[in-house]
């Protein structure tokens, strides 16, 4: 490669993941044996470049390492053909790709500073959902999970913190196996974490284990929930505290009682609603556990943003193993994005980290950096209208008052009266 390729963002965002790197995570001997051309790693850059730009289909793919100049000099090579790209997709190891996503995260949180918790005494709150990806039944048979539908669900952690969400688990499942299925997968033995999940985790045998191993869960209660309260304390409904019970749930007749007494709080989530949330963590405020249950939505943003920044709405191929590699593939994505933010010292939106490698991917990476902190060049029409109208309002003011005489000694557009 030339010198300017070799400083090109596209390769300090690959370097983030070396080649050497990538094949030992692997554990797959000979993976790249008589390839030529499209070996594992330069279809693994290629299809990061896919992720970034959103490319709608393997045709648009291979159209585009045909055309661009910057991408052939990047994987050395002048062009692929769209049945070589499907290939590789369905038949590279999901495995790999698993491994590579874990990597990531693991140097994100080594990187990530997470000095200043939540709340006192708790390190880390780690949040669980899961989020399905519908898919058209006659093409994904191997997905069906009710009688007119298939899906794929992406069961996923992430250490929160006031300001970071930070993928840290993730696991492939045909979406009909449900959420509680997966709470031995993404919960772990942690003294100095709390786990936050909804609904679809409730399971009162796996709270008991939790209980038992001391390990710290803060969830939502179903309505329908037969519950023997021990005692209640006062509430206090100018902190949204509207209930704070010590309880057992579960009867003994169906004989799903809990032997480990648990703590139910009542309280407002985000945008007014009421919650009732049961949680071991007897040694924080009502307020405190109200206050972090609230951090649940920040999974749902980072679900949402995956779904509306790259490309996992809509499938490259319909194998198993083709969907859950680029599954695999646009979580990395994100992961790659998230360090080359941290490495740049960037503050701001990730979005705008993910824009601008997406105009400059292969331009210098000098050029990124300058571009990513350049201060916008002019206040936006909606700064200004809002300007303009408190101008006016204290204008108005000293019109009434008598202070002006006039109105025309403001300099306005009309276009925001």
């Amino acid at each position: 490669m030339d010198k300017n390729t070799t400083k090109s963002t596209i390769s300090e965002l690959i370097k983030l993941i070396n080649e050497r790197t990538f094949l030992e995570l692997s554990n797959v001997m000979d993976i790249d044996k008589y390839v030529k051309k499209l070996t594992a790693y330069r279809f693994f850059q290629l299809m990061i470049m896919a992720q970034i730009y959103e490319i709608k289909s393997l045709t648009s793919v291979s159209k585009q390492t045909k055309d661009k100049q910057d991408m052939k000099r990047q994987l050395a090579f002048e062009s692929i053909s769209t049945s070589q790209l499907s290939r590789k997709l369905s038949q590279l190891p999901s495995v790999l790709f698993e491994n590579t996503f874990l990597y990531l995260t693991n140097k994100i949180q080594l990187k990530m500073s997470y000095s200043s918790p939540l709340i006192r005494h708790i390190t880390r709150l780690k949040v669980i959902d899961s989020t399905t990806m519908s898919m058209c039944l006659s093409q994904y048979p191997w997905a069906t999970f009710r009688k007119t539908k298939a899906g794929v669900r992406l069961h996923a952690r992430v250490v929160v913190t006031k300001d970071d969400t930070i993928p840290d688990r993730a696991k492939l499942l045909p979406a009909i196996h449900s959420d509680r299925s997966q709470m031995d997968e993404l919960i772990d033995t942690d003294l100095d974490t709390i786990y936050l999940f909804d609904r679809g985790y409730i399971d009162y045998k796996q709270f008991e284990k939790l209980c038992l191993s001391e390990t710290q869960f803060l969830t939502r209660l179903k309505k329908n929930a037969e519950i023997e309260v021990l005692s209640e304390q006062v509430p206090d409904p100018d902190q949204l505290i509207f209930k704070d019970q010590d309880v057992y749930l579960g009867n003994d007749v169906s004989g799903t009682k809990m032997g480990q007494p648990l703590r139910l709080i009542e309280t407002e989530d985000a945008e007014g609603n009421s919650v009732t949330i049961v949680t071991n963590c007897f040694g924080l405020s009502a307020k405190e556990i109200g206050d972090l249950y609230r951090y649940r939505w920040k999974i749902e943003t980072f679900f949402k943003w995956m779904k509306q920044h790259l490309k996992l709405k809509t499938f490259y191929g319909k194998s198993q193993n083709a969907v859950y590699n680029q599954i695999w593939i646009a979580l990395i994505t994100y992961c790659l994005t998230v360090l080359i933010q941290h490495n740049t010292g960037h503050s701001g939106q990730l979005l705008d980290v993910k824009k601008t490698l997406e105009n400059l991917l292969f331009e210098s990476y000098e050029t990124f950096v300058k571009t990513l902190f350049r201060p916008p060049t002019r206040t936006s029409k909606g700064r200004r209208k809002y300007d303009f109208e408190h101008e006016f309002r204290i204008l108005m003011k000293q019109y009434i008052e008598g202070e002006v005489d006039h109105l025309d000694t403001l300099d306005f557009d009309p276009l925001f009266v």
